[in-house]
């Protein structure tokens, strides 16, 4: 699964520049914008998503009745898209049509929702191969599509939308044998039953995508949402670094224990801590290559960076508690054991710091929404941070008050230290050449050369400070053996 997590980060930044490279600055917002609609209209089905996938995990035969529910749900997720694209088209003085088109991404991921929403219960390794194949796909039809016959924003939705259509075909052909000639009305009688407890949690992930629509709508341009979109994108590995530790909930919840806890923490630290520091030294160069123009947003990039890496630190507490609360063992949940729970606590107090972080954004933005764009990027990338910080020290407070489990910090001063020797020597590499020019095919072999002299200066630094580090270089080494 990390494999394709970062194949998919490459493939996806491949295809963005692709994207940011033929689009204007307001079309790419325009395109960040269209994500954020598509986010919200899916909503219905995230709703009962979980109790779909917790079904299909026991090798119920329900992909007739998913499918029966998604399309009872699939008119309701299009009046949500039209309104929210429609209604912003004439705030941002957009033309309609063109954030109307935008439904034709929306609905093969309806597709894509149901088939995820099947395997992540019924084969779980099934989710990376299908996204090999989408982020591959994707960018040989965006390079065909925008780069060649330069579509534009059309060839970016429909490269999106085909893509999306094959990512969901695979998932769906692999839930076959989860088939069965008739709707169970009790099935999907149950699946909306439980909907209500997942509300907050959905809130949540929704409201995390409502910043860049304000930003837009109360700005009244779409330039700002394009690079907002930039940073964002720029700073998505760092940011998404929590893919790490995605084994640690699943093996908290079947019996898991400090020791996995810590060994989890170590490796995803490994990593993040260096490709944070790294990142601060090169994020200008990574957003020149996206375009020129979003170099200027390189402090709000290191902003959203340091902002994911401390909100996977959060994380930890909160899959702690989620993977030792028990209130789920039993086949039905009722409402009133969710609201006693502690997951329902977690859930409720984030929603609350999400909704803070949301109504400070929208009061600053009606107060300084006339300064010019990269100071009112790069200082709400300065809002997020902090509010990911509150998040961050309110989950890991829940996870000591909840659980006995705890995180280990005794190896993050060699990380630190490896990181920073690492940052030094990439800078002063970097600072003996010019500033970026040409064409980008002749400025990444520089780029990438200098992520390999961080890796190899970072990773000899920690072999030779951390026992921690040559018993994992070790461990790998006997694993490639074993192999042979």
């Amino acid at each position: 699964m990390f494999a394709a997590n970062l194949i998919g980060y490459l493939m996806g930044f491949l295809f963005t520049i692709f994207i940011t490279r033929r689009l204007s600055e307001e079309e790419f917002g325009i395109w960040a914008l269209v994500g954020s609609y598509i986010t919200y209209s899916l909503m219905p089905f995230d709703l009962v998503g979980s109790w779909i996938s917790r079904d299909a995990a026991r090798g119920k035969k329900i992909l007739s009745s998913a499918a029966a529910l998604f399309a009872l749900l699939t008119p309701i997720s299009l009046i949500i898209y039209f309104s929210m694209a429609l209604g912003s088209a004439s705030v941002i003085n957009y033309d309609p049509w063109t954030m109307a088109l935008g439904v034709m991404i929306l609905i093969p991921y309806i597709l894509l929702n149901l088939g995820t929403a099947i395997q992540s219960g019924y084969a779980p390794q099934n989710l990376g191969v299908a996204r090999i194949f989408f982020e591959i796909s994707k960018v040989i039809i965006a390079f065909y599509l925008v780069v060649i016959l330069r579509m534009g924003l059309i060839g970016a939705f429909v490269s999106l939308s085909i893509a999306y259509l094959i990512q969901a075909t695979l998932l769906l052909q692999k839930s076959t044998q989860l088939f069965q000639n008739r709707v169970s009305r009790r099935l999907v009688t149950k699946w909306l039953k439980g909907a209500p407890i997942n509300i907050i949690q959905i809130a949540d992930r929704i409201l995390n995508v409502t910043d860049i629509i304000l930003m837009s709508v109360i700005t009244g341009q779409a330039i700002i949402a394009g690079y907002w979109q930039a940073a964002v994108t720029a700073s998505a590995l760092v940011a998404s670094s929590s893919i790490l530790m995605s084994g640690l909930g699943p093996r908290l919840i079947s019996g898991g224990t400090q020791k996995d806890l810590d060994k989890v923490f170590d490796f995803t630290m490994t990593f993040t801590i260096p490709m944070l520091f790294g990142f601060m030294v090169l994020s200008r160069d990574i957003l020149w290559i996206l375009r020129p123009t979003y170099s200027s947003g390189w402090v709000a990039a290191c902003f959203l960076a340091l902002a994911g890496v401390v909100g996977t630190v959060g994380n930890f507490g909160t899959v702690s508690v989620l993977g030792m609360d028990k209130f789920d063992q039993k086949d039905e949940l009722s409402i009133r054991e969710y609201l006693t729970s502690k997951i329902f606590t977690l859930n409720k107090l984030n929603l609350a710091v999400t909704a803070l972080y949301i109504a400070s954004i929208s009061i600053y933005l009606l107060i300084f929404g006339r300064a010019c764009i990269v100071k009112l990027v790069t200082e709400i990338a300065g809002v997020n941070l902090l509010f990911a910080i509150i998040r961050a020290i309110m989950n890991l407070k829940l996870m000591r008050r909840f659980t006995e489990l705890k995180l280990n910090l005794e190896n993050i001063p060699h990380y630190l230290i490896a990181s920073t020797i690492m940052a030094v020597a990439v800078y002063a590499c970097r600072a003996s050449f010019p500033p970026l020019s040409g064409s980008v095919f002749k400025v990444a072999p520089l780029i990438l050369a200098l992520v390999a002299l961080g890796a190899v200066v970072y990773g000899v630094t920690l072999y030779a400070l951390s026992q921690n580090f040559r018993t994992f270089v070790r461990e790998i080494r006997y694993y490639l053996y074993s192999l042979r």
